[in-house]
């Protein structure tokens, strides 16, 4: 079978030149369409033109690279980064649980907040974060930002969807809860012009007052950049959230009191006036307005059945991004993968960052849980890209590959030959298999590729 494109490709990017080549490889794995042994990729100008079983009908005088016993499949999405520990050799403590460990966190941030530290850093750390990320075979990235980095400015880079986080126990009508506020739109604003897709993220219902994400999430929905594409299909600023991560966050939520207020009063962060603090369930609801929502973690949220039939009465606008071997390390168990999936919502995958994981390595995340039984290697690998792509409102740029979309791929070798395409698959998450190169548009963003 041949698939192409019967009409040339409108030029992306026209002012920039674009390689045209065909790779021939063992195993094609495009998640678009099935899997195929002894194949070949046609790009052109940046985009896919064709693929099939070898031999092509014909070449266009295109140079064939050779990548023998290599499987070739769509580039990974890491739907949630925290990109700025990046330079945190080991993670934090996390044996303590999450408050314990979020203790740890923000004394790290303030030490590099001071003027002592050379304020280019973080952006040090989040660069290195990225091609970290990209030599992992990853092509988009969902991340978290805390301050004014300038992303836009990284060459070749993943795709990224930037969510700004704001938090906050004060009153929203204060001048730091409107100070923050407007910095946290105006740095969505600077991204979006600067051609970055960009969303917001009130951070977490035990940290943000209530009536401060409704304002923030009714001004994304006003001041916050064009549709990344026209139409239906569009989408303006996603909303991310950390939810049901700790199993004293319920009850928090309720009396304010336990783990999160000792924490809070300790940290002087706890305000003199009683916060509003909403439910999860509440949280979820504020998600949904959105044009498209992402729900981090929720370790805990099956334990919540209000919450969950929330989740599922608007699963066609929310996802849940677990990050496995974080959630593993903070509360001593994974995710209810198997109750997401029963309730239809759409799940993939996020690394969290160096504060809580070793790496930032998608497939490691991937291989957590397939090695737990909780699901398969084929639905791995659709939670590290179709998936994870929708959940970032790429999937019309990424996530698969297709003929007409932009050629977004990774080239891997494994160490030795797979004979069915169920060994191919799963041999993309074994961690002795390399990743040779990983390409956005076409181009190489990572690795070797002659």
């Amino acid at each position: 079978p041949q698939h192409r494109r019967q009409r040339a490709p409108r030029m992306l990017n026209s002012g920039r030149q674009h390689r045209s080549y065909i790779v021939r490889t063992k195993w094609l794995l495009p998640v678009s369409f099935r899997p195929l042994e002894n194949a070949w990729l046609r790009v052109e100008r940046g985009l896919v033109t064709g693929f099939g079983t070898w031999p092509p009908r014909s070449l266009n005088g295109l140079k064939v690279i050779d990548q023998g016993n290599s499987i070739i499949t769509t580039g990974f999405v890491n739907a949630h980064t925290h990109l700025e520990f990046s330079s945190c050799q080991k993670p934090f403590n996390t044996a303590g649980g999450l408050h314990s460990w979020l203790r740890d966190v923000v004394s790290w941030k303030r030490e590099h907040s001071t003027s002592l530290v050379d304020p280019t850093q973080n952006n040090t750390a989040i660069i290195s974060g990225i091609h970290e990320s990209a030599a992992c075979g990853v092509v988009a990235l969902g991340e978290i930002a805390t301050t004014d980095a300038p992303y836009n400015e990284i060459p070749n880079r993943p795709r990224l969807r930037v969510f700004q986080e704001f938090l906050g126990l004060g009153s929203h009508s204060s001048h730091d809860g409107l100070s923050r506020e407007a910095t946290c739109i105006r740095n969505a604003q600077r991204l979006s012009r600067a051609g970055v897709a960009v969303g917001l993220s009130p951070h977490a219902p035990y940290s943000t007052q209530w009536n401060v994400g409704q304002t923030v999430a009714n001004d994304s929905r006003k001041k916050l950049g064009r549709p990344m594409r026209r139409g239906k299909h569009g989408i303006r600023s996603p909303l991310a959230m950390h939810l049901a991560e700790s199993e004293f966050e319920a009850e928090f939520l309720k009396t304010q009191t336990g783990h999160f207020r000792t924490l809070f009063e300790d940290l002087g962060v706890w305000p003199n006036q009683t916060p509003n603090l909403a439910t999860t369930p509440d949280w979820i609801s504020l998600l949904a307005t959105s044009d498209r929502g992402l729900i981090i973690h929720g370790t805990h949220l099956y334990d919540d059945q209000v919450a969950f039939s929330r989740l599922k009465l608007h699963r066609q606008k929310l996802t849940v991004v677990v990050c496995p071997r974080t959630t593993l390390a903070l509360s001593g168990k994974l995710p209810p993968i198997s109750e997401f999936k029963k309730s239809g919502v759409r799940v993939c995958l996020g690394t969290d960052g160096r504060g809580s994981n070793p790496d930032l390595s998608i497939r490691a995340e991937a291989a957590c849980l397939i090695e737990s039984g909780l699901v398969t290697p084929q639905e791995a690998l659709s939670m590290i890209s179709a998936n994870g792509a929708w959940a970032l409102g790429f999937e019309h740029r990424t996530g698969c590959i297709a003929a007409g979309r932009p050629a977004d791929f990774v080239i891997l070798r494994p160490s030795v030959s797979p004979n069915t395409a169920e060994e191919a698959t799963m041999m993309i998450f074994d961690c002795v298999t390399e990743v040779v190169a990983t390409f956005r548009g076409g181009r190489p963003i990572a690795g070797n590729f002659l």
